[in-house]
This record gives structure tokens, C-alpha cells and sequence, in this order.
């Protein structure tokens, strides 16, 4: 009987069991319905009611705003392409406004770009852009006659001639251009005036005048010209940039599959300068139209300079008989402003003021703003807070007592100065907040001979709760400005009068914009900060997926977009639909940014944490935030966890894959860095110093990524790169495979002919494969049926 009992106990005890494992079955089930249901797209989300974002909307650029087109042309009137695509000139005194050029007019010609002539008789208008470098192209132009309403080639005579360079000067319709690397002066358009060469000695690729070469395009004017107009149009001050010197790197052109002459590749030749050998020279000329035929002289630079490697790194009129030039030493840690002016013994440049960086490097490439009476000037410089170390703040120079002094202080950075109102005594500035990196506001200060001398107010903190980040372009004497509002929300653009801070007209709203994201299933945005090494904080920003709710067990992909360049940001308040949306969107995924140690706008000691060591602090950072969000967001899946980047981004991401880490089991690195000896002198000794023995050659050996290229082993690793990458040439990724391949990693890679930096000839398909690797390989998910 005892045998029966203990039977029967057991019996019940196998049900009982049973019934709790089927119970757990049911919920696991019922977990995954759930799942299902709230995660995949489909017409009947209870959740997700709106469509969610496509990737051909987000790539063809249906989620960008129209942001201000247009240029101030003088104190009160400013052009603008309107909303029919005519060509206006608004006056925001009078609430005039006057067709220029029709839209019927422009509709044919699918111009690019267009001025208007100082006196108002012509429209000069590009188009048929073919992209040079970053900031370069060629162009055909035509002008547009306003008398007569005709349109016309800009030199009947060479009327499909493609030129580098063109812009009026500053008064009546005189001109200069730039045609096969030489300058042209032409004193005045439509009057039969034949122009004038002020240079000969252009060589393409070689020579450049009046245009930079790539460095100097790249890393140092961030411009398509080094052309300068003196106020009244008498004088031109232009750069020459001499590449002789300069190494050569090579790069193949492949040309079309469908050519059938097309049988060897081209080889492309461009200067190139890498650290520690031979950099471009640069000089400053004037050319003088005050006489009969033009005179030009070259403008000689201050003697603090003038024998050592330098780079010529602003210029700026101040009136019709000086110039101020602003030159950087090539270690980049010391940086001259100068006041250039002509006497007996021609251009000469003397000392004004001195900015030395103990630390780190000097980053003095913006031009001054000036008084009205040209007296002093206005700099964006670094100054000291205590111990949270130096911050840009606005410098006050004058240029009769030598006087240096600062307008305003305190642990924010200013970003950009924009101008000066002599009757208010006020300096207008785009600034941070203290604590608030990610915002810009326009404020004004008060100069030193007010009676309230050093008064800050913003212009924009309460204007709207939807705009925490604005850009300001104010008129020539900065009684009214365009006031953009870039986000968070839809941007907005208006003209606001200066002093009273008062709405004069409403340009754009984007309206269109707001109903259409009014119907899509938008990520939720959520930013925080986390605790780093050293006191420090990063700033996080995640796109969470439509459906997601904290309180829920459900867990989603991650995937970090990483960028890490020293003085970037990626977090910030502009309004943008990027590749992350649309994941978010999408696929469900999270799509997280972090600005760490390195980033821009929170001081020059934080930024600085990279110096000599670039690949280092950065990278630790990413790493420990990633692990801090998968530890306490509990809606993170700990297995599906990657991370992109392109560029220095790209470096960023296999550096991360190659430490010792289990957050990452996956990344893409798009047109990376591998090396900095293979990068441009410039961006790289700004950072890095010399890689010279004596200096930081250590720095380089230990920042070059391949040699822990045996720790991305068991990793999936998707490298991708265009082997006309001008920018980061493929070298970089070809040496990275080297290495990878010699330590037994496996991974994918992606080589897209005759495509530069941008990639943007092949968008659409380099999303698609990153989404494909994502989804497929990294997050495991079966393929669809299409591709099995």
C-alpha cells in the first residue's frame, strides 16, 4: 500500500510538473505573438497606426527641409529663390518685394546656383556642376540681362566653356573668374570690356591660382576660392598654392563596362600631402586696378612666420588699404593675426596679436568682424574657467593700443561670431549653453564702451519651445538678420529686425514637411547623459523604435553610429530624418550616438583628451557607454549589439571590434582610416604632431588600427570603400584586408568602382548592403524569401 501511495504522489507530481511546464509554454508563446505582433510591420498594428519611413524616401531626400537660399545685398534687402523658384529681392524695411528672374525663365536653364551684380543689371547663374573635391566643381555659366530679360552664355565667345570659379566683385558689374587655374579681372561685364589675366603660371593639378589645392580646400579655407575683394573693387586679393613640392598619389579610373575601347584604367594623379613630408606653398597676392593695367605684388608675411612651414589660414579686407591675414605654423600650435598694408617696400604683414596653445592645437581659421570705424575687431577665442579648463568666447582687439580683451566668459562655447551693430555697442554670437552642448542660441554682448559694458542677452531662448538650435545671417550693416530655426523641430526660416528682436516676415515653415512626418510612425528620441573616466559625461542620444515601451520585456537590436573625429558632434538638437530613423522606424532597431571624450563645444580640455593619441580615449568611451546601456536599459538585446561609422567613424568602429570586448559582435566601417601616416598632413600632425622619431612616432605606431587586427576575429565585419576616394584613399582599406587576412579573420567586403569619399553615386545600394548585413548577419534574422 505504501508502493501505491508513493505512486500516486508521484503521479500527481509528474501532472503537476507537466502543467507548469505547459503553463510557461503558453506564456513563452504568448510572449512571442506579442512580439510579433507589436514588432512587424503590417496594416493592422494596434501599436504602429502610420506607415513607417521607407528607405527610398529617406535616400531620395524626401525628409529634408528647404533651409535659406538666398544672400543679404545690402543693410535692408536681401535675395532669395521664392516658393515658385523665381528669383526676389525683399526688402525688409519697405515689405517690398520684386521679381528678378521668373521661374519660366529659370525652369530650362536648371541653374545651381546664381548672384546678382552689385549694380543690379545682371544674374549671374552656374549650372551643369561636374564635382571636383569637397568644395570644388567646374561650371557652365550664363548671365542674365535684366533690361532686356534675354539670357546669355557668360563669355559669348567661349559659350560651353567649363570654369572653376566665378563672382562680381564689390562694385558696378566687375567680376573675376578662374579658368584652367589662372585669374581673370574683368572690370565690366556686358559693355564689350575684354578680361584681363592677372596669372599665367597655372598648371592643373600643380599650380592653383586663386583656388586652393585639395588640402588647403579640405582642411584649412573649407572654400572653392581664395579670392578676396576689397570693399570699394579697387584691389583683389587672391591665394597661389604651389603643389610642386607635394608627393603624388595614385589612384585607378576604370571607366564604363560598356565601353568597348575602354580596355586599360586611367591612372589619376593628385598632390597629396601626408605627415612629415612636403606640404603645399602658400602665398597671399593683391592685384591693384587703380592703375591702367592691373599691378599685382605679392603680400609679404609677418617675420614671427615668414621662414618657418606655415599655412595661410584667413584673410579678410578691413578697408581699401589694409588687409588682416591670419597665418598658422605647420605644428599648428601657434597662430599670428596680422594687418597687411602696401608701403616703400611693397605688401608687408606686421604682428597684431599671438595664439599659442600649450596643449592641444590652435583653431583659428574664421576672419574677424570688424567695427564700423575699422578700429578693432571681434575673434572667437579660447580663455580659461578654472578648472574645467579654456572655452571659446568672444575676444575684443584694438587695433590702435594693441588692446586684447574678452567680452564674455564661463563654461559654454561660443560657436561662430556673426556681426557687429556700432549703435548698440553689440557683438552677435551662436553660442551653447552651460550643461547644454547640443543647443545653439543667438545672443548679444555688449562691447566695452557701452554704458553697461559685458551685458549678455539671447535672442532666441523664448522664442519658440519647438527650437533649441538656430543660424543667424544678418545684412551688410546688421540691422536685420534671417533667423533660422534647424530643430528640434521642423525648421522655419524668418527675418527678424535687430534691435527690437521684432518678426518681420516668415520666409518658410516647411509646412509641407510637418504633414508628412505628421503621417509616419517617427522614432522616439530620448537624450541623457553617462558618467566617464575623469569627470567627464557623455552625451547619448537614442532613436527608439515606434513600439517600444520601457515597462515591456521585449528586447531590440543596437546599433551605434559612431563618429569620434576631435571637435565633432553628433548630438545635437537640428532637426534630421537620417539612415538611423528609418532604422528605428523601420527595423525596430535602436539607433544610439554618443559624443565622449574628443567631442566638440564643451572646451578645448575635453576636445583635447585626444591630442597625440588619437584611436585611444575615444574609442574607451564608446565602449563603456554601450556597456552602461546594456547593462540598465533592460529593452536592449545583449546579443544583437553593433556599430558603424565612415571615415574617422569608420576608424572608430574597428578600433572598437579590435579591443577585447564582449558589447560588440558586429560593425561596418565605411571608408575608414586605418593609418594616420596615410591620411593629410594637415588633419593629421593638427592631432598627432610630427611622426617624426624625436616627436610622436609612437603615437602613430600604437593609433594604427591593423595591427590588432587578429581581435576582430569572431566578429562579423563588413569593410566598404570607393576606390576614387580622394579623401580616404583606399590604400587605408587595402592595408586593413592585409592585416585582417594575415591573422585569419574573416569578413565581407564591399569595393565600389570610381566612387569618391561620398559614395553618392551608389546611396541606394550601399544602404541597402548595410541593412542586408545588419539584419541577415549580424541580428541573425532568416533572409526573405527572394534571397534563399
Amino acid at each position: 500500500m505504501g508502493n501505491d501511495l508513493a505512486s500516486e504522489e508521484e503521479e500527481q507530481r509528474n501532472w503537476k510538473g507537466i502543467g507548469i511546464a505547459l503553463l510557461v509554454i503558453a506564456t513563452v508563446i504568448s510572449l512571442v505573438i506579442t512580439a510579433v505582433v507589436l514588432l512587424s510591420p503590417g496594416p493592422e498594428e494596434p501599436r504602429v497606426k502610420n506607415p513607417r519611413f521607407s528607405l527610398d524616401e529617406v535616400i531620395a531626400g524626401e525628409y529634408e527641409p528647404r533651409l535659406f537660399n538666398g544672400s543679404w545685398i545690402s543693410d535692408t534687402e536681401v535675395t532669395f529663390r521664392d516658393a515658385d523658384g523665381a528669383i526676389v529681392i525683399y526688402n525688409a524695411q519697405s515689405s517690398e518685394k520684386t521679381i528678378v528672374v521668373q521661374n519660366f525663365t529659370l525652369k530650362p536653364l536648371n541653374i545651381q546656383s546664381y548672384s546678382i551684380s552689385p549694380d543690379r543689371k545682371f544674374v549671374l547663374m552656374s549650372l551643369e556642376h561636374e564635382q571636383v573635391f569637397k568644395h570644388s566643381y567646374t561650371a557652365k555659366y550664363n548671365v542674365f540681362i535684366v533690361e532686356t530679360q534675354q539670357v546669355q552664355p557668360f563669355l559669348p565667345d567661349m559659350p560651353n566653356a567649363e570654369f572653376q570659379y566665378v563672382a562680381w566683385g564689390s562694385t558696378n558689374s566687375q567680376l573675376a573668374y578662374v579658368y584652367r587655374n589662372n585669374i581673370y579681372y574683368l572690370s565690366s561685364y556686358g559693355d564689350g570690356t575684354k578680361p584681363v589675366a592677372l596669372t599665367t603660371s597655372g598648371q592643373e593639378g600643380v599650380i592653383f591660382n586663386g583656388l586652393p589645392d585639395w588640402v588647403y580646400e579640405a582642411e584649412i579655407l573649407n572654400s572653392n576660392n581664395a579670392l578676396w575683394w576689397c570693399p570699394d573693387g579697387t584691389k583683389l586679393a587672391y591665394g597661389v598654392f604651389n603643389d610642386t613640392g607635394v608627393d603624388v598619389m595614385t589612384y585607378p579610373w576604370y571607366g564604363s563596362y560598356e565601353d568597348s575601347t575602354n580596355v586599360y584604367p586611367q591612372t589619376i594623379k593628385l598632390r597629396y600631402p601626408k605627415p612629415g613630408r612636403p606640404n603645399p606653398k602658400a602665398s597671399l597676392w593683391v592685384a591693384d586696378f587703380t592703375q591702367p593695367f592691373p599691378v599685382t605684388e605679392e603680400v609679404m608675411p609677418p617675420k614671427e612666420i615668414k621662414d618657418l612651414d606655415n599655412y595661410l589660414t584667413a584673410v579678410k579686407w578691413i578697408d581699401e588699404r589694409r588687409l588682416l591675414a591670419t597665418w598658422l605654423r605647420r605644428v599648428q600650435n601657434s597662430s599670428i593675426v596680422s594687418i597687411c598694408q602696401i608701403g616703400d617696400s611693397g605688401w608687408m604683414c606686421r604682428k597684431h596679436s599671438q595664439e599659442d596653445a600649450q596643449h592641444g592645437w590652435v583653431d583659428l581659421h574664421d576672419a574677424p568682424v570688424f567695427s564700423k570705424n575699422k578700429t578693432s575687431y571681434f575673434l572667437k577665442l579660447p580663455v580659461a574657467d578654472g578648472k574645467a579648463g579654456r572655452f571659446r568666447h568672444v575676444a575684443y582687439f584694438d587695433m590702435i593700443t594693441d588692446r586684447k580683451d574678452f567680452l564674455t566668459h564661463g563654461s559654454y562655447d561660443i560657436t561662430r561670431i556673426l556681426a557687429y551693430l556700432e549703435e548698440e555697442h553689440s557683438v552677435y554670437y551662436l553660442t551653447t549653453l552651460i550643461g547644454m552642448p547640443e543647443q545653439r542660441h543667438l545672443y548679444a554682448v555688449t562691447d566695452l564702451s557701452s554704458s553697461n559694458p559685458r551685458e549678455q542677452r539671447c535672442l532666441t531662448c523664448s522664442l519658440d519651445e519647438d527650437c533649441l538650435y538656430y543660424s543667424a545671417t544678418f545684412s551688410r550693416d546688421a540691422h536685420y538678420f534671417v533667423l533660422e530655426c534647424l530643430g528640434p523641430g521642423v525648421p522655419r526660416i524668418e527675418i527678424r529686425e535687430t534691435i527690437t528682436n521684432t518678426l518681420v516676415v516668415v520666409l518658410d515653415t516647411n509646412s509641407d514637411l510637418n504633414e508628412s512626418l505628421a503621417e509616419r510612425a517617427l522614432p522616439q528620441i530620448e537624450t541623457f547623459k553617462v558618467p566617464l573616466k575623469g569627470g567627464y559625461e557623455a552625451n547619448v542620444r537614442l532613436y527608439l523604435p515606434p513600439p517600444l515601451r520601457e515597462n515591456e520585456i521585449i528586447k531590440f537590436p543596437l546599433i551605434l553610429h559612431v563618429c569620434g573625429s576631435p571637435g565633432s558632434q553628433l548630438v545635437t538638437e537640428q532637426f534630421s530624418v537620417h539612415w538611423g530613423s528609418y532604422l528605428a522606424s523601420h527595423r525596430n532597431y535602436i539607433y544610439a550616438q554618443v559624443d565622449g571624450r574628443g567631442s566638440g563645444h564643451q572646451g578645448d580640455k575635453r576636445m583635447t583628451e585626444v591630442f597625440r593619441r588619437l584611436g585611444n580615449v575615444e574609442v574607451e568611451d564608446q565602449l563603456a557607454v554601450i556597456s552602461y546601456l546594456v547593462s540598465e536599459k533592460p529593452y536592449i538585446d545583449s546579443e544583437k549589439v553593433a556599430i558603424w561609422g565612415w571615415a574617422y567613424g569608420g576608424y572608430t568602429a574597428v578600433s572598437v571590434l579590435a579591443t577585447e570586448n564582449e558589447v560588440f559582435s558586429c560593425g561596418i566601417s565605411v571608408a575608414p582610416i586605418t593609418n594616420w601616416l596615410y591620411y593629410d598632413s594637415v588633419y593629421s600632425e593638427r592631432y598627432m604632431q610630427s611622426p617624426r622619431p624625436e616627436d610622436n612616432y609612437i603615437g602613430y605606431e600604437k593609433s594604427d588600427v591593423s595591427i590588432r587586427a587578429e581581435h576582430v576575429r569572431g566578429k562579423k565585419f563588413l569593410l566598404i570603400h570607393g576606390t576614387a576616394d580622394d579623401d580616404v584613399h583606399l590604400q587605408h582599406s587595402m592595408m586593413l584586408i592585409k592585416a585582417l587576412t594575415n591573422a585569419g579573420v574573416l569578413f565581407r567586403t564591399q569595393i565600389y568602382p570610381d566612387e569618391k569619399h561620398s559614395l553618392v553615386n551608389v546611396k541606394m545600394h550601399l544602404y541597402q548592403t548595410m541593412e542586408d548585413f545588419l539584419e541577415y548577419t549580424c541580428f541573425k534574422s532568416p533572409p526573405p524569401d527572394n534571397q534563399r
